[in-house]
């Protein structure tokens, strides 16, 4: 029976992938910078539209002044069982002064735009997954979306990642349909990534007349970078990098305040309290007498870690692939984070990087592999007709 349904969904995206690139298009071709909160909120009602066609019940919830409206939807409520959720981000990295009139274009198989790949095509496998189980007659369990509208931003200015982890909980599994990886691997393992921004205050003077009076917060914040880098530890996925560094006014005066960014990157949450540790051993530390040290944290995502019950996920949503044609898949581990994490720890197993394949997020060159959308639907469609076969 469920082979039966699972060839009547990949009937469904054979004959509808005309159509499934249309609607394609019209969704790329709608800017929503993170930061235009108008914008996003455009793209928010339009595929609250695009869903609630489907019967999914949808509500856009406010996430506060500095961003747009959450999605959230539930199609099938009073179906037994518990839900899957799709999971994602509707914003785009690229600022829209950067985007061109109609964007989207196809060439030699592959769809281009901002967004496209982050993680528009991803929405797009999600709409398309319940309109093939709707078309099939699929009504087993329920369906429910949760698409966020800052997490580019990193979710700085809004308390998103609190209701991510609210309202993910309870479900059977989730899917966050994040870029796909070009070899078709799925994530199973992110990163955790925390931004620290230090701030260094020394006395200006002249370079030349008073040199012996200035006090140089850049050759302090010199001393301290290479401490900062000495932290990194590739063997425990830890990297420290120092990415942003701004400093005095003119050549001929010696410098009174230093700032610099770094970013953060662990696998391990004990290695975020190792290096939150020795950032403020070495914050206040003085090489040069007289500077004063701050430092502030920023946008902390803490690791999607490698656990049991993501294997067993894993295991699963690969079967299905080898059970019904479809390609391969192998386990990866992520070096950029994403709100998987959130979803994780509401205690819903998750596997990310499921939505469409493609390379260069964030540019004007991001692209998406065409056949990938085709055959993510299908892929998850069955991974939803089979879902009676796993459990937590």
């Amino acid at each position: 029976m469920n082979r039966h349904l699972v060839n009547q969904v990949k009937e469904y995206v054979e004959n509808r992938k005309e159509e499934i690139i249309r609607k394609y298009g019209e969704f790329v071709n709608l800017k929503d910078f993170w930061r235009d909160i108008e914008d996003v909120n455009i793209v928010g009602e339009w595929l609250k539209r695009e869903f609630e066609a489907e019967g999914v019940e949808c509500r856009l919830i406010d996430a506060g002044p500095e961003a747009g409206r959450v999605l959230i939807g539930i199609l099938g409520q009073d179906r037994p069982g518990k839900a899957i959720l799709f999971s994602g981000h509707m914003d785009t990295a690229l600022a829209s002064d950067l985007y061109p009139d109609n964007p989207f274009r196809v060439e030699d198989g592959k769809a281009y735009g901002p967004g496209v790949l982050d993680m528009k095509g991803g929405i797009l496998i999600t709409l398309y997954v319940i309109k093939a189980l709707n078309a099939v007659g699929y009504k087993e369990r329920p369906l429910k979306i949760l698409f966020v509208p800052d997490e580019e931003g990193l979710h700085t200015y809004t308390k998103v990642a609190d209701f991510i982890r609210e309202n993910s909980s309870g479900c059977l599994f989730a899917l966050n349909m994040e870029t796909g990886l070009l070899n078709n691997s799925l994530a199973v393992g992110r990163k955790g990534r925390l931004g620290v921004d230090v701030f260094i205050k020394g006395k200006s003077a002249h370079a030349g007349a008073d040199f012996l009076a200035g006090i140089s917060s850049i050759e302090e914040m010199a001393h301290k970078v290479l401490d900062f880098q000495k932290l990194t530890n590739l063997e425990k996925g830890t990297t420290v990098n120092t990415g942003v560094i701004k400093g005095g006014t003119i050549p001929n005066a010696v410098p009174a305040e230093c700032m610099c960014s770094l970013d953060i990157r662990f696998k391990y949450m004990s290695e975020l309290e190792r290096i939150r540790k020795a950032i403020a051993e070495i914050c206040e530390k003085n090489y040069i007498e007289g500077t004063a040290c701050a430092f502030k944290e920023l946008n902390l995502f803490t690791p999607f870690e490698t656990q049991a019950d993501i294997m067993k996920l894993f295991d699963f949503i690969k079967d299905i692939a080898e059970r019904y044609g479809l390609p391969s898949t192998e386990p990866a581990q992520v070096g950029g984070c994403s709100d998987a994490t959130y979803i994780q720890l509401a205690g819903t197993p998750v596997l990310c990087s499921c939505g469409a394949r493609g390379e260069w997020n964030h540019t004007l060159r991001e692209y998406t592999v065409i056949d990938s959308l085709y055959e993510r639907i299908c892929w998850f469609s069955a991974a939803v007709i089979d879902s009676s076969e796993i459990s937590f």
